[in-house]
């Protein structure tokens, strides 16, 4: 159980005060720098999820608004991230309650990225009128909307966004043709004509949908422009998928009668066997997916990256994948796509933009050539994405990699995204949905890595907080919003549930974080840096620098004497999970230490990696290096 004040008098754990900013924007670049984070450091947050104002809340955020560009000001004075990282943006397939954005359209845009307070003014004619901007956000009127982004409100045919869209586009029609507006909306339609024009089945009036296409790319496009503007960039998210819209549209393209991915996905294969003919539809469809994603976005992360070296089609009816599913395709589809990017993004762009997420098993991709360490070619100079959440001593970490042989600028590591167990429940040794506990195998290599006593790792929050420090080591980092603030509880449920993919920031989103780094969950990066400056001896090196790391450290983590308030009890699905988890704490703790560091396995041991993207199915992978 937790309270919950009810005062309006509320205030919030220790954050940093306006003359202390400056000192500790500077202590955190020169730490970073000093520590060897100097990449990339991306912030992965969907933007549906970006806070609101409670009293012009739809039901979902934008990056347009002032509550979401203010929230991005804010952890990025806190994190110093140069990456906002959206989840794919397409108009999301419903399933029951379940809206998955792994289950949307590869090329339309869905109306979620639409800011209907941006139609009420001039730039866009007015086309909305305040009153019905207000009939949407008294629309959403479900019990938990202050915890959970409501798709129903906002995300399809039907919903109230959508009717009262369909207002706006009455007045749009009625603008003068020589308006800013109806110029951009016809540049816009000329050149996306050939994707637009086919039907779809949800979207009768295919004007309509039209409109709401030209609407959502200006919004994606001004929210970009608002980070650029910061020095940010927009990484979106390229899913592997196509919607069923989409294949109908272009059924030339795809093997019809065979999955792609994990045939537990029940996604509809490419035609592999013939992408490579640029005469092929298969060609042309994946070309005009990876284009526009390059028009959209500033970089881009490929869903399922494995499967554009060694794409999988098993027949439909077979639950497992075999060798003879799999088509080699080397370098040359890769190429094609860094080709695709660049003649978007010009001669000039760096390919390190493009990231590719593989983690997968040895029954679906073999990231290594055989009988040897070394990464198959495709992989060496490409951006992979990696978590730290299933690290050993030969795996998911920075340490490991480099060991490896790999070069720092070609790998991103991360403590989780979406998908993965909470950082939260790992260090509470709460197991993963396959039984396994990921801090067992973790402790002894960590220990290691940041010369940390492994009977102090068994403490949750010290564990927590490690692993966060282990992230710090590598050059590209990555974190996902529910671990930055330090939640238990999962983003991806692994099910179809009205909750599953929905979990948002809080309103008061300043008081959530300070509160999650007073309790010791929370990402705060000072302390991190912290535990990486002490294991390199950096504390001796830098003392200036190192005192001023200690100083913000504590800072971040100091508490305010709280004002008395009255509060009642309600219930804490984090707290409960915890409570949940003493049972597999115990275990650790009564265990000797070399069985909470995990025994290690003969050369190249075994490691679990467990990925889904929930596409129908759960059942975790394996794979063994």
């Amino acid at each position: 159980m937790r309270v919950k004040s009810v005062s309006a008098n509320l205030t919030f754990k220790r954050s940093l005060r306006s003359d202390e900013i400056e000192e500790y924007t500077q202590t955190l670049k020169q730490g970073k720098k000093t520590a060897g984070q100097t990449g990339n450091s991306a912030f992965i947050i969907p933007l549906t999820s970006l806070p609101v104002s409670e009293n012009k809340d739809i039901g979902i955020g934008h990056l347009t608004s002032k509550e979401g560009i203010d929230f991005i000001d804010y952890m990025r004075t806190y994190l110093d991230f140069n990456i906002v990282k959206d989840l794919p943006s397409g108009q999301i397939t419903r399933y029951d309650d379940f809206f998955c954005n792994y289950k949307a359209s590869a090329l339309a845009l869905g109306d979620q990225n639409i800011n209907p307070e941006l139609l009420i003014t001039e730039k866009y004619g007015s086309i909305l009128t305040k009153e019905e901007f207000q009939q949407i956000v008294d629309s959403n009127i479900k019990h938990n909307k202050a915890e959970f982004i409501n798709c129903e409100n906002t995300m399809e045919s039907g919903s109230t966004l959508d009717r009262t869209l369909k207002k706006a586009f009455e007045r749009f029609k009625t603008l003068d043709e020589n308006s800013q507006l109806k110029q951009n909306y016809r540049k816009f339609i000329t050149e996306n004509e050939f994707w637009l024009n086919f039907p779809r089945e949800k979207e009768l009036d295919q004007e309509f949908f039209k409109f709401k296409q030209f609407l959502a790319d200006a919004h994606l496009a001004e929210g970009k422009k608002l980070l650029n503007q910061r020095g940010i960039k927009l990484c979106g998210d390229c899913l592997i998928n196509f919607s069923q819209d989409e294949v109908n549209a272009f059924p030339k393209a795809f093997k019809h009668g065979y999955n792609t991915g994990l045939p537990s996905w029940c996604i509809l294969s490419l035609d592999y066997d013939n992408i490579l003919d640029e005469s092929s539809d298969a060609y042309k469809l994946l070309k005009l997916k990876v284009q526009l994603m390059a028009k959209r976005y500033d970089m881009i992360r490929f869903d399922v990256g494995w499967n554009y070296i060694t794409p999988v089609m098993t027949p439909h009816g077979v639950n497992r994948v075999l060798d003879e599913n799999k088509k080699e395709l080397g370098n040359t589809l890769v190429d094609n796509i860094d080709r695709w990017v660049k003649e978007v993004k010009g001669e000039n762009f760096d390919l390190k933009n493009l990231v590719y997420e593989v983690e997968a098993g040895p029954d679906e991709f073999a990231i290594f050539k055989p009988n040897s360490p070394e990464l198959i070619d495709p992989l060496k100079n490409r951006v992979k994405a990696y978590s730290n959440v299933f690290m050993n001593d030969n795996w998911g970490s920075s340490d490991a990699f480099l060991r490896r042989g790999w070069s720092e600028e070609t790998f991103s590591l991360g403590t989780g995204n979406h998908d993965h167990q909470p950082l939260r429940q790992i260090a509470n040794g709460i197991p993963d949905r396959d039984g396994s506990i990921h801090k067992t195998d973790s402790i002894k290599p960590l220990a290691r890595i940041l010369n940390i006593s492994e009977t102090d790792l068994i403490d949750p929050i010290t564990y927590a907080k490690s692993k966060f420090a282990d992230m710090m080591t590598s050059f590209n980092i990555h974190y996902f919003f529910m671990d930055v603030f330090g939640r238990a509880e999962r983003y991806n449920e692994h099910k179809n549930s009205a909750t599953n993919f929905r979990r948002r920031v809080p309103y008061n989103y300043k008081k959530a974080y300070q509160d999650a780094l007073n309790e010791g969950y929370g990402f705060n990066i000072m302390d991190a840096l912290e535990k990486v400056f002490k294991s390199k001896g950096f504390d001796r090196t830098y003392p200036v620098l190192y005192s001023k790391i200690v100083k913000f450290r504590d800072i971040l983590a100091e508490k305010e004497p709280d004002i008395p308030q009255i509060s009642t009890p309600i219930r804490n699905e984090t707290e409960d999970l915890i409570q949940n988890s003493k049972k597999e704490k115990s275990i650790l703790k009564s265990k000797p230490l070399w069985f909470a560091a995990g025994i290690l396995g003969a050369a190249g041991g075994a490691f679990a990696i467990f990925k889904n993207k929930n596409k129908q199915e759960t059942k975790p992978d394996k794979i063994y290096t």
